[in-house]
């Protein structure tokens, strides 16, 4: 059922400051009509984090002391804006969007991005992901 249908964000550039405000266009590309319950994009922060783990082996002869790290991701950021509601979605349709980027965001090692989605369904859903820089 989907094959070609895709979103596509256009924005004027990748590279912005605290403070600054992302502007661009969200476009759907489908080929046919899409009954969906929301088309929204999201600006995305996640960061890796380190778990580490200690286990002793207590023997009687030789105690060992091991450890080992796991790395898992966190979203430390996530502000959603819906740009449409519940409907029957056509093709040629542009979404302009402008998301304000909160001033006291610390430069730190957080990847960003913007995230356009087309919810079908809780099983079903057309994204974009669009990979971009605050620092």
């Amino acid at each position: 059922m989907f094959g070609k249908e895709k979103i596509d964000v256009s924005i004027q550039k990748t590279n912005y400051a605290p403070g600054d405000t992302i502007s661009g266009n969200v476009a759907l590309t489908l080929k046919k009509p899409v009954k969906a319950k929301e088309l929204s994009i999201s600006l995305i922060g996640e960061q890796w984090i380190t778990d580490k783990h200690s286990e002793t082996n207590i023997s009687f002869f030789d105690p060992e002391v091991s450890s080992s790290s796991s790395y898992r991701k966190i979203r430390i950021y996530d502000f959603k804006l819906s740009l449409d509601s519940e409907k029957e979605y056509t093709e040629g349709r542009e979404y302009r969007f402008d998301i304000k980027i909160q001033g006291d965001i610390q430069p730190s090692p957080i990847k960003w991005y913007l995230l356009a989605k087309l919810d079908i369904s809780s099983a079903l859903e057309i994204s974009k992901r669009v990979n971009i820089t605050i620092g």
